[in-house]
């Protein structure tokens, strides 16, 4: 059963926007109004693009093997259609919500502007641990999600498919699931795009530290990502160890997230991004401080995007570099300035 549909408030007023709070929202609003003061976007145009475009929560029923029946939330969020379809993963969690989706789908926004390719940002989320059900309860959840959200999904040629760290058994239920009734087949993400995501953290990461060979690179974090990072990094000849608290590497790779005490304890001229949000904005100063460069997830994620085109992601990187240096500010800021300047454009040429 739908619960509520679409959105048509900022994120600010949808959410109850709080500063202080420490969320993938919270932090996902603090940057976008930091990246509209560097451009100089009106307040109409800043509250444009902080708003979804459509917001999903639905009900998905889940008979278990014992014949007991529970009800989990689901929820899809398409940020902004302005440059193409959405696209976006869907995350199986127990601690999914609408405000995560929302954040999650902004950042997939910019991850697509960076990239420069025809699409826009959506997620989608299932409280629900992956892990608590039977195949057969995992199965009858993921069709009944894709069902309950055929109403936003499909008429454009969006696909629902799952996050890369998932099981892929869920891209194929849910590309299953949707063709019944669309004859749309799967674009992004898709089974395999947890190689596309390693790629592009390492592509981000060797492009920055220049020489390969002999590089010590720690991985904080586990699944797929986390594993496929490493062993790319590896085959391009640098070592690579388990993150641990207070040892020195040349590169941090976060696959998991990391409090500012966690921080405090880093010892790296590097860190990258290899999953969504590890690092809250508070986190970023106490790195900013200690003078670590940072790979922000909206480029390594965008470089993701351009894995099939080699040449492509490393442009990317060095647009991103050299606006950095152009205008005296971090790498996630210029990534974020020119995502968002792009789409903020696009707006500005449709409306």
């Amino acid at each position: 059963m739908t619960l509520t549909v679409p959105s048509t408030t900022p994120a600010t007023a949808l959410t109850g926007h709080d500063p202080l709070r420490k969320s993938p929202l919270d932090a996902a609003l603090r940057r976008l109004d930091e990246t509209a003061l560097l451009l100089g976007l009106d307040d109409g145009l800043r509250a444009m693009l902080a708003t979804p475009r459509r917001s999903l929560t639905v009900s998905v029923p889940v008979r278990r093997a014992d014949g007991r029946t529970d009800v989990v939330q689901g929820f899809r969020v398409q940020h902004s259609t302005v440059l193409g379809p959405a696209r976006g993963g869907t995350r199986f969690a127990p601690s999914a919500d609408l405000r995560e989706v929302t954040a999650l789908a902004m950042v997939t926004t910019w991850k697509h502007a960076l990239a420069g390719v025809p699409y826009g940002g959506a997620r989608g989320g299932v409280r629900v641990d992956p892990a608590s059900l039977e195949a057969r309860e995992l199965e009858r959840v993921t069709r009944r999600y894709v069902n309950e959200i055929m109403t936003i999904t499909g008429s454009d040629g969006e696909v629902p498919a799952p996050d890369p760290d998932s099981d892929e058994r869920l891209a194929a239920w849910m590309a299953d699931s949707h063709s019944v009734q669309h004859s749309v087949q799967p674009a992004f993400p898709a089974p395999g795009e947890a190689v596309a995501t390693a790629f592009g953290v390492a592509a981000a990461v060797l492009r920055a530290s220049g020489t390969r060979r002999g590089r010590t690179v720690a991985v904080h974090g586990s699944g797929e990502t986390a594993r496929l990072t490493a062993s790319h990094l590896a085959r391009e000849g640098c070592r690579v160890v388990a993150a641990s608290g207070g040892e020195a590497f040349d590169v941090l790779v976060l696959a998991a997230p990391v409090t500012v005490d966690q921080v405090r304890r880093v010892r790296a001229p590097l860190v990258a991004e290899a999953v969504d949000g590890p690092l809250s904005p508070e986190a970023d100063l106490v790195l900013a401080e200690a003078g670590t460069v940072v790979l922000p997830d909206v480029l390594t994620g965008a470089g993701g995007v351009l894995a099939s085109r080699p040449d492509l992601a490393g442009r990317c990187f060095d647009t991103v570099a050299a606006t950095a240096a152009e205008r005296g500010i971090t790498l996630r800021q210029a990534a974020w300035a020119v995502a968002v300047g792009r789409v903020a454009q696009a707006h500005g040429a449709r409306f």
